[in-house]
């Protein structure tokens, strides 16, 4: 019986994990297409971008 305890445990854990993990990605895409399309308007063009992360862009100088 334990042995049926822990396993439907650890499963349960792993599915959560993963939700989360999927979660975690689906914002840090959402926020570096969001940043992207800033980064376009604001620097200018595709030419002028020269970095874009989760937390915002740098255009070049």
């Amino acid at each position: 019986m334990k042995k049926t305890v822990f396993a439907v445990t650890a499963i349960a854990t792993l599915t959560l994990a993963g939700c989360i993990h999927v979660d975690a990605d689906e914002h840090g895409r959402d926020a570096m297409y969001e940043n992207t399309e800033t980064a376009l308007r604001v620097c200018g063009g595709e030419g002028r971008v020269k970095e874009v992360t989760e937390d915002g862009f740098k255009c070049i100088d």
